[in-house]
């Protein structure tokens, strides 16, 4: 599969935004300015990376079941690695190792054991079903909406990969050629969705953050909520993908980016918070901005450290001397 320079620009786009999320989330969520921001790149950034990596599958009957099963190792393995990482991280912060070493996959680490799961679910799913997209997407939209009735939380990552497993379908299917190529680039229908729902959105639902961490519980009353969000996400997702351009220092980071998305969490929840406490250093948006900039400069240095970067996929060397 020949490289897409524009998906590694929206990738490095993505993974910045996901440290700025992640920063203000951490140091104050609270700010008005801030609190509107992390909502607004909640209900896109994870949706169109899931898309994005539902776009680079290969389609089962291209890819037998033992080149499947080997990339599938590889991504258990690095969630394994960095489950430990996390842990080890956690007894150095003096927290509670033991509940951190339980709730397997640590943290953001939910998104690479749902990426096997959407991988085995996408292999396996029946040739005829998924000749139909529609039908299959219907089924998945509507398996979305009804897992936030549910109870089952972190565990296992199976929840949000439920919940997002729409995003994996629509990028695998387009780059596929099953969906409407009209309605995928038809950018001003989507940009004009995007701002009716997100006025919509920010109106009535101000404090999202249940329906789209994908892991709550909501009742029925949050299911008007849970549609409106899908429908912006998948608007914005489109938007998005339709107006990137080659950007070249973004591209440069799209395409270490599960380096970046592993590592960052790690600079901001100790370093970067205990700087910015200890120095009563702000945090309005701005600021936000310039600590983003700062880690994000961090890994990039970080990245030419190759004991780091193997760690990000310690498998992928011994399958390639075999």
């Amino acid at each position: 599969m020949a490289r897409d320079n524009r998906l590694d620009t929206l990738k490095g786009f993505l993974i910045i935004l996901v440290i700025l999320g992640h920063i203000i989330q951490t140091i104050d969520p609270g700010d008005f300015i801030n609190h509107g921001v992390m909502g607004l790149i909640y209900i896109f950034h994870m949706p169109l990376f899931i898309l994005i990596s539902g776009y680079l599958t290969h389609p089962p009957e291209q890819e037998p079941p033992r080149v499947m099963w080997r990339r599938i190792l590889d991504i258990f393995v690095t969630l394994l690695t960095f489950h430990v990482i996390s842990v080890l991280w956690v007894v150095i912060d003096h927290g509670d190792y033991v509940r951190a070493a339980i709730a397997f996959p640590f943290g953001i680490l939910w998104y690479l054991l749902s990426l096997i799961y959407w991988r085995i679910m996408l292999y396996y799913s029946p040739r005829w079903l998924r000749n139909r997209p529609v039908i299959y997407l219907a089924i998945a939209l509507l398996v979305s909406v009804l897992v936030g009735f549910t109870w089952w939380g972190n565990t296992l990552s199976i929840k949000r990969a439920l919940n997002f497993y729409p995003f994996f379908l629509l990028g695998y299917f387009y780059h596929q050629g099953l969906l409407n190529k009209r309605w995928w680039s038809n950018t001003k229908l989507h940009a004009a969705v995007s701002v009716v729902l997100l006025a919509l959105i920010f109106w009535q639902f101000p404090e999202c953050g249940k329906v789209m961490n994908g892991a709550d519980h909501y009742d029925l009353a949050g299911v008007p909520e849970k549609i409106a969000i899908l429908a912006c996400s998948i608007s914005m997702c489109l938007f998005f993908v339709n107006i990137v351009r080659d950007v070249k220092w973004l591209r440069v980071i799209g395409k270490e980016s599960m380096f970046y998305y592993l590592y960052h969490i790690f600079l901001v929840c100790i370093p970067l918070y205990e700087l910015v406490k200890v120095f009563d250093l702000p945090s309005t948006f701005p600021y936000m901005v310039l600590y983003t900039a700062a880690v994000t400069l961090t890994l990039f240095l970080m990245s030419k450290v190759k004991f780091f970067k193997w760690l990000t996929h310690p498998t992928r060397r011994l399958h390639q001397h075999q």
